[in-house]
């Protein structure tokens, strides 16, 4: 009995890979934010992309640097964490099952950490 409760709230946190793109498109097309930043080399090589596949590798490209991107550091600066591509993969962990990295949480977790902005977002995660 406790092995299929288990499982059911397993499959119930999983969303599927249609569904965790649309959150990453959600994602990129609201990230831009007047005076702070906006994405002008990624949203428009993001939207000519048509399959899948290609956006998760792009996405995965992203995250899986270990060095912040001028985007990802302004949006941390002035407090705009949920913006970043990197808290997709914090608040959605079970997402990263459609990537091929294996260390795409710890990496993006990594990169929170290393402001104060960052920690104060992971706490509250």
């Amino acid at each position: 009995m406790d092995k299929f409760i288990f499982l059911n709230s397993k499959l119930k946190n999983q969303i599927s890979k249609t569904r965790f793109i649309q959150i990453v498109d959600n994602c990129i097309q609201n990230m831009g934010t007047k005076g702070v930043y906006h994405p002008k080399r990624l949203k428009p090589k993001w939207n000519s992309l048509t399959k899948n596949s290609e956006k998760l590798a792009l996405l995965e490209k992203y995250v899986t640097n270990k060095k912040s991107s001028v985007g990802f550091k302004k949006l941390i600066k002035v407090k705009l964490c949920q913006k970043t591509l990197e808290a997709i993969i914090v608040e959605n962990p079970n997402c990263v099952d459609y990537l091929s990295s294996s260390d795409v949480r710890s990496v993006c977790i990594e990169k929170f950490s290393k402001y104060i902005n960052g920690r104060e977002y992971l706490i509250q995660k």
